[in-house]
């Protein structure tokens, strides 16, 4: 049984291809289900509420604006990816699959809160406008596959906690890969650690986080200079070491 708002947004959808951007938003209601197969669905900056049962198929939605599971509802994730501009509110079931769930830029939105605690196959959050990105504090993100953070030069993803002070968790089972990043009171040990490159910001309350550290590139001058510098301490070292065993 579908929902008479599905019927509507069903005439968007074609196997296959992606759907026109439509107007509105799309709720699959109490009961009802709605299956994209092959096919996708572009929302156009549309609202998804789901308190149905929503199953995204091979190649799932792209261009929601919020994203809300709420209670007594189901995503089944698939192999599709599931592509949002801002708030994805977690109150139901998700059922990840191998899908992954992507945080972009658009829908004229700089920032997104993620509510609730979800099991993810992949999450990717990528910004090249400084999206502010809070997680519920205090709840747990799961993410067995990857784990995909990236900013840009100027414009950092900010991730943070929706209570300053107070951390979300952040369980990265899988693999992790971050870049022009700025986080601050997300606590990535219950999972495995996430590493910061130099280009990127690591704020307070972050344990699990790792910082890198810039690794100069040395010319053939300054190696030499270098080798001859550890050969004369190496040589100090020696001396003071035979002169102290011959005090004895």
């Amino acid at each position: 049984m579908k929902h008479a708002a599905l019927a509507a947004a069903a005439s968007f959808i074609a196997l296959g291809l992606a759907a026109p951007a439509f107007a509105g938003n799309l709720t699959v209601g109490a009961a009802s289900t709605f299956d994209l197969g092959t096919g996708s669905l572009a929302l156009g900056c549309a609202d998804l509420a789901v308190t149905g049962t929503l199953t995204a198929g091979t190649v799932g939605f792209s261009a929601a604006r919020d994203v809300a599971i709420n209670p007594g509802g189901t995503v089944n994730g698939n192999s599709a990816l599931l592509s949002l501009s801002g708030n994805w509110d977690n109150a139901g079931s998700f059922n990840a699959g191998t899908s992954t769930v992507q945080m972009l830029d658009g829908c004229a939105l700089f920032s997104g809160v993620v509510v609730g605690n979800t099991s993810f196959a992949n999450l990717s959050i990528n910004t090249t406008t400084a999206k502010l990105v809070s997680f519920t504090a205090g709840s747990t993100q799961t993410v067995t596959g990857l784990l995909s953070l990236l900013g840009s030069v100027g414009n950092l993803l900010q991730i943070r906690s929706t209570v300053n002070g107070s951390a979300a968790f952040m369980n990265a089972t899988g693999t992790s890969s971050a870049s022009y990043v700025n986080v601050q009171d997300n606590n990535a040990l219950p999972g495995n650690d996430i590493l910061l490159p130099p280009n990127s910001v690591k704020g307070s309350n972050t344990p699990g986080w790792l910082q890198g550290i810039v690794v100069p590139m040395l010319g053939p001058l300054a190696m030499g200079v270098l080798a001859l510098l550890l050969l004369v301490s190496g040589q100090h070292w020696l001396q003071r070491s035979t002169r102290a065993d011959s005090s004895l």
